[in-house]
C-alpha cells in the first residue's frame, strides 16, 4: 500500500525546501509518546503550518488513512505535492494553501483524529491558535513550540502531556473523558 517508513524518511528529509522541519530527535521522541496513546491505523490527520510535511508524512507512514496539509507558502505546497507523488500517497492527502488560523476558522465542521501544529519560530499567536483548534472536533492535538514558551489553556477540558527535546517543546492535548 504505502512505501516503507524508511522511504518516507529519506524523501521528506531531502525535500525540506529550506524550511526548518522538526528535528529527527524531536520527531522520534514525539512519535514514541504518540505510539502509546493512539493507533495510527486508518486515522485522519491535519498538519498545520506543514512546511515540508514531515509530521503528516510520518503519520501516513505509520498507517494513517489520510492527511490534510495546510501551508501558506505555495512553494512548500508544491514540495509536499512532489513528495506525496514520490511516496505514492497523493490519493491520501489534501493540500490547502492557506493561513493555518484562517483555515481553522473556515472549517470548524472538519473532524480529525490527530492534529499537528508546528508554527514557525517567529509565531506569537499561540492563544489564538489554541482557541481555533479547540473549536473543532479532534482526538489528539500536538503543538510544537519553543521550549521556553508559556501557554495558557483549560486544564479542565484536556489531558496534557508535555515534552521537551532540546529547544523544542511539545504539548499533546486529548479531551478528558466525560
Amino acid at each position: 500500500m504505502y512505501s516503507s517508513p524508511a522511504d518516507f524518511k529519506s524523501s521528506v528529509k531531502k525535500n525540506t525546501g529550506g524550511y526548518r522541519p522538526t528535528s529527527d530527535r524531536a520527531k522520534e521522541s514525539l512519535f514514541n509518546v504518540l505510539n502509546n496513546i493512539i493507533d495510527f491505523d486508518r486515522i485522519s490527520c491535519l498538519d498545520l503550518f506543514a512546511g515540508s510535511g514531515s509530521l503528516g508524512f510520518e503519520a501516513l507512514s505509520r498507517g494513517a488513512a489520510s492527511c490534510d496539509f495546510v501551508e501558506i507558502s505555495d512553494k512548500q505546497i508544491k514540495l509536499i505535492e512532489k513528495t506525496a507523488k514520490e511516496l505514492k500517497v497523493e490519493q491520501h492527502i489534501r493540500l490547502y494553501c492557506n493561513n493555518a488560523i484562517s483555515f481553522l476558522g473556515q472549517n470548524r465542521s472538519f473532524s480529525y483524529d490527530l492534529i499537528f501544529a508546528d508554527p514557525p519560530y517567529q509565531f506569537t499567536k499561540y492563544e489564538v491558535l489554541l482557541s481555533k483548534v479547540f473549536d473543532i472536533n479532534f482526538g489528539i492535538f500536538v503543538l510544537e513550540h519553543p521550549a521556553d514558551c508559556e501557554l495558557l489553556y483549560d486544564t479542565n477540558r484536556f489531558d496534557v502531556i508535555s515534552r521537551t527535546v532540546g529547544t523544542t517543546g511539545f504539548k499533546i492535548f486529548s479531551s478528558k473523558d466525560e
